[in-house]
């Protein structure tokens, strides 16, 4: 299973959103988004990665989160000091425990370029764009 998270951030309205799209066999089984009010774009990144984990539910052979955000690629992978965000990062880690149980294999983090050819991807960050755009009173 492949699960590609996307989080955006728009200043003009102090508001972000986050997607994940889950992709099973090269097919889209589901899709998520929400919107949030005073947040930043790394909150939004971050934010998609935990709700994208805790999305897995049952026993799984395999999980690859797909994200174009080297912040959490970094700090989920490469050592990155979590310096902002900690408590995200504490939750993250809570989060990617529990799916790990769940996954028979290691779960796995790959970069892939935004606002590119990989229309999972692509979809992701137009849910995420969207969230953000979205009335929230």
């Amino acid at each position: 299973m492949v699960i590609y998270t996307d989080g955006s951030y728009s200043s003009a309205r102090d508001q972000g959103g986050l997607a994940f799209v889950i992709v099973d066999n090269d097919k889209e089984v589901s899709r998520f988004s929400k919107s949030y009010k005073h947040v930043t774009n790394n909150k939004m990144e971050l934010g998609a990665v935990i709700l994208a984990l805790a999305s897995v539910k049952s026993p799984i052979n395999s999980l690859t989160i797909k994200t174009d955000s080297m912040y959490v690629i970094g700090c989920a992978t490469k050592g990155w000091k979590r310096k902002k965000n900690v408590a995200l990062w504490n939750h993250f880690d809570k989060v990617f425990a529990k799916a790990q149980e769940l996954v028979e294999t290691p779960i796995q983090f790959e970069w892939v370029k935004g606002h590119d050819t990989n229309s999972f991807n692509n979809l992701c960050d137009s849910l995420a764009v969207a969230a953000s755009q979205e009335y929230i009173d």
